[in-house]
């Protein structure tokens, strides 16, 4: 059994307890004297996909940590729970985990690049320092990636993949929208300057770009891991012969 796995998962363990400490930190003082931009960010803050995204992450490598010591210990696998619970975490992984640590990153980083008001309006630095605004958008990237490269997952179909995917997209799109019928506003400054019928164009238009993300994810497990997957598939068909 490899270090690596265990040392990253225990970093990112511990990682995600600072970060969600200094989430939940929040000042309650002088409440009422919060710019609304921050107000609007701190009321829905659990409806943004950066926090859904968190909370999948949390629970994947927290998951991950918790499967180590299983196997550190050696424990019985009782009714195979611990190659069940390890097919599990792959899964979530190759479907879920890794596409989405891509589009949080990428699309944040790039909006903000054009125009920061978009995605991230400047107001917020007075509220959220720095380093947990990274952490939220630059580390969740470099934690999946790490574990792309120190863990082999299960391969799935890229079917079956896609299908978790996008219907986990589906979901959060219409979410969306249903947040936009209960509050009256959008959650995002960029959808916010359209009108409802344009809103709605922008927001399928970028399940393209969601797509794109998946596939992405794809192309860096199969170049990390496919080789190895194509080896042991020709060693399983010559012993079957």
């Amino acid at each position: 059994m490899s270090v690596y796995p265990i040392l990253l998962h225990t970093v990112a363990c511990g990682w995600y307890v600072i970060l969600w400490n200094q989430i939940y930190l929040l000042p309650t003082k002088d409440k009422e004297e919060w710019h609304p931009v921050y107000q609007h960010f701190n009321e829905y803050r659990l409806r943004f996909f950066t926090n859904w995204n968190l909370i999948m992450q949390t629970l994947y490598f927290s998951g991950c940590l918790l499967h180590d010591i299983m196997k550190i210990l050696n424990g019985p696998n009782w009714l195979n729970f611990g190659t069940k619970f390890q097919n599990l975490l792959s899964d979530s992984f190759a479907s879920l985990i890794l596409p989405s640590g891509i589009i949080v990153s990428m699309t944040f980083w790039i909006f903000y690049g054009i125009d920061r008001e978009l995605i991230y309006p400047k107001v917020l630095d007075n509220y959220i320092p720095v380093w947990q605004n990274h952490g939220m958008h630059t580390v969740v990237l470099l934690l999946v990636f790490a574990e792309a490269m120190t863990t082999k997952h299960r391969f799935m179909p890229v079917k079956v993949r896609a299908t978790i995917f996008l219907s986990f997209i589906a979901f959060y799109s219409t979410f969306l929208v249903v947040t936009y019928v209960e509050k009256g506003r959008w959650l995002y400054p960029l959808i916010e300057k359209f009108s409802l019928p344009v809103a709605i164009a922008v927001i399928i238009c970028f399940q393209f770009v969601i797509a794109g993300c998946f596939f992405a994810g794809i192309f860096i497990q199969d170049q990390v891991w496919g080789g190895e997957e194509k080896r042991e598939n020709r060693k399983t068909v010559e012993r079957s012969e």
